[in-house]
Protein backbone atom coordinates (compact mmCIF):
# COMPACT_ATOMS: atom_id res chain seq x y z
CA UNK A 1 0.00 0.00 0.00
CA UNK A 2 2.87 2.33 1.00
CA UNK A 3 4.15 1.45 -2.32
CA UNK A 4 1.41 2.63 -4.22
CA UNK A 5 0.79 5.68 -2.46
CA UNK A 6 4.57 6.53 -3.36
CA UNK A 7 3.68 6.02 -6.89
CA UNK A 8 0.62 7.82 -7.01
CA UNK A 9 2.29 10.64 -4.72
CA UNK A 10 5.11 11.15 -7.62
CA UNK A 11 2.49 10.94 -10.72
CA UNK A 12 0.45 14.03 -9.21
CA UNK A 13 3.73 15.58 -8.41
CA UNK A 14 5.40 15.17 -11.78
CA UNK A 15 1.65 16.19 -14.03
CA UNK A 16 1.28 19.12 -11.80
CA UNK A 17 5.03 20.68 -13.01
CA UNK A 18 3.74 20.24 -16.46
CA UNK A 19 0.97 22.88 -15.94
CA UNK A 20 3.97 25.41 -14.37
CA UNK A 21 4.04 28.66 -16.04
CA UNK A 22 7.12 29.53 -17.99
CA UNK A 23 9.07 31.72 -16.18
CA UNK A 24 11.72 34.52 -17.53
CA UNK A 25 14.67 36.69 -15.98
CA UNK A 26 14.74 39.75 -17.48
CA UNK A 27 17.61 42.11 -16.18
CA UNK A 28 16.74 45.88 -16.75
CA UNK A 29 18.52 49.19 -16.99
CA UNK A 30 16.95 52.35 -17.04
CA UNK A 31 18.46 55.32 -17.80
CA UNK A 32 16.91 59.06 -17.47
CA UNK A 33 19.11 62.10 -19.08
CA UNK A 34 22.13 59.64 -19.59
CA UNK A 35 22.21 58.73 -15.99
CA UNK A 36 21.72 55.60 -14.66
CA UNK A 37 18.93 55.51 -12.40
CA UNK A 38 17.99 51.59 -11.52
CA UNK A 39 19.36 48.07 -12.90
CA UNK A 40 16.34 45.70 -11.75
CA UNK A 41 16.72 41.86 -12.59
CA UNK A 42 13.40 40.04 -12.18
CA UNK A 43 12.20 36.68 -12.71
CA UNK A 44 8.63 36.91 -14.27
CA UNK A 45 5.91 34.25 -15.04
CA UNK A 46 4.51 34.03 -18.67
CA UNK A 47 1.82 36.94 -18.86
CA UNK A 48 1.62 38.20 -15.29
CA UNK A 49 2.75 41.69 -14.45
CA UNK A 50 5.60 41.82 -12.17
CA UNK A 51 6.74 45.39 -10.55
CA UNK A 52 8.84 47.29 -8.02
CA UNK A 53 8.88 50.29 -7.13
CA UNK A 54 12.39 52.72 -5.12
CA UNK A 55 11.74 55.59 -3.18
CA UNK A 56 13.94 57.41 -5.53
CA UNK A 57 10.34 58.28 -7.50
CA UNK A 58 11.51 54.97 -9.69
CA UNK A 59 8.58 52.15 -10.52
CA UNK A 60 8.74 49.38 -13.07
CA UNK A 61 5.83 47.45 -14.47
CA UNK A 62 6.64 44.39 -16.77
CA UNK A 63 4.90 41.58 -18.30
CA UNK A 64 6.41 38.64 -20.64
CA UNK A 65 3.99 37.32 -23.42
CA UNK A 66 6.05 34.22 -24.84
CA UNK A 67 5.81 33.97 -28.65
CA UNK A 68 5.77 30.32 -30.86
CA UNK A 69 9.55 31.30 -31.38
CA UNK A 70 12.58 32.60 -29.54
CA UNK A 71 10.83 35.79 -28.68
CA UNK A 72 8.77 37.62 -26.46
CA UNK A 73 6.39 40.78 -26.58
CA UNK A 74 7.44 42.96 -23.42
CA UNK A 75 4.50 45.11 -22.25
CA UNK A 76 6.10 47.75 -19.66
CA UNK A 77 5.28 50.88 -17.78
CA UNK A 78 8.44 53.14 -16.54
CA UNK A 79 8.64 55.99 -14.42
CA UNK A 80 11.30 58.13 -13.45
CA UNK A 81 10.34 61.23 -11.33
CA UNK A 82 7.10 62.53 -13.17
CA UNK A 83 7.89 61.18 -16.24
CA UNK A 84 6.19 57.83 -17.74
CA UNK A 85 6.64 56.11 -20.44
CA UNK A 86 4.95 52.98 -21.87
CA UNK A 87 6.91 50.92 -24.20
CA UNK A 88 5.44 47.39 -25.95
CA UNK A 89 8.26 45.71 -28.05
CA UNK A 90 9.16 42.23 -28.99
CA UNK A 91 12.83 41.12 -27.79
CA UNK A 92 14.94 37.91 -28.82
CA UNK A 93 15.51 35.54 -25.92
CA UNK A 94 19.41 36.11 -24.84
CA UNK A 95 19.72 39.03 -26.88
CA UNK A 96 19.57 42.95 -25.34
CA UNK A 97 17.15 45.25 -26.32
CA UNK A 98 17.68 49.03 -26.56
CA UNK A 99 14.43 51.62 -26.41
CA UNK A 100 14.85 55.27 -26.42
CA UNK A 101 12.13 57.39 -25.55
CA UNK A 102 12.69 60.89 -24.85
CA UNK A 103 15.40 61.45 -22.11
CA UNK A 104 14.94 58.00 -21.27
CA UNK A 105 16.50 54.62 -22.33
CA UNK A 106 15.57 50.87 -21.19
CA UNK A 107 18.01 47.85 -22.07
CA UNK A 108 16.86 44.94 -21.27
CA UNK A 109 17.11 41.07 -21.80
CA UNK A 110 15.07 38.27 -21.52
CA UNK A 111 15.81 34.50 -20.64
CA UNK A 112 13.76 31.57 -20.25
CA UNK A 113 14.75 29.86 -16.85
CA UNK A 114 11.66 28.08 -16.24
CA UNK A 115 8.61 26.22 -17.56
Amino acid sequence: MKIKASLLITALLASASCFAADTYQVSTSVYSQGKLVASPTMVVEADKMASITMDNGFSYNLTVKPNQDETAGIVAAVTVADSTINPSFTVTYGKEATLEIGAQKLTLMVNKVGS
